[in-house]
């Protein structure tokens, strides 16, 4: 008798959750087979795992998959909204901790313990020594790039209406204009 051996998924297989001609995105950037996305979906039953926002209220009217990636580990964590996408990328230490996602700490720490793709205990303390060894993101920590500052448009008033006129016309966008004829239309 010979074991049966199910075939390695390949981009042709793995089509299932994409438009005619085109492989998963699941699969092209997770790995995931369309069996395992079913699962994950399944698990999230049409809501958000971490803030249970139903899928056609969150802001982007669907969910994105999250995942870490770190210190050589990569595993698929589930099916969240963009505002806890960004509330894992606090827990991930890729930016802080501010006064609205503080409060999802504790509970972005007990999904990221109940991934889909269930790592080992060492996989998470790896994950964990990772996530503590990194910097937080702030924004002050990007370069300085120096902008030149806008130059004050001075129309002078007290000289010809006519060089007052074509000064805003080089200055002013066609809206700006418009909207500055509306203004100066109105009764005082």
């Amino acid at each position: 008798m010979t074991a049966e051996i199910s075939p390695v998924p390949n981009r042709r297989t793995e089509t299932r959750h994409a438009t005619p001609g085109n492989t998963c995105n699941h699969f092209q950037k997770y790995g995931m087979t369309c069996d395992d996305f079913d699962r994950l979906l399944a698990r999230a039953a049409g809501r958000c795992e971490l803030c249970e926002t139903p899928e056609g209220e969150t802001p982007r009217g669907g969910l994105v998959i999250d995942h870490f990636e770190g210190a050589g580990l990569f595993f698929v964590r589930g099916l969240i909204c963009d505002r806890c996408n960004s509330v894992m990328a606090r827990h991930d230490r890729s930016a802080a901790w501010g006064p609205a996602s503080l409060p999802w700490a504790d509970k972005a720490r007990a999904y990221h313990l109940a991934a889909f793709e269930q790592p080992t205990p060492e996989e998470f303390e790896q994950a964990d020594r990772h996530i503590a060894s990194r910097r937080t993101y702030h924004v002050k920590d990007r370069a300085y790039i120096p902008v030149a500052p806008r130059r004050t448009l001075v129309v002078r008033l007290d000289r010809s209406m006519t060089e007052a006129a074509d000064k805003l016309r080089r200055h002013l966008t066609d809206r700006q204009r418009a909207r500055l004829i509306e203004l100066l239309s109105k009764p005082t």
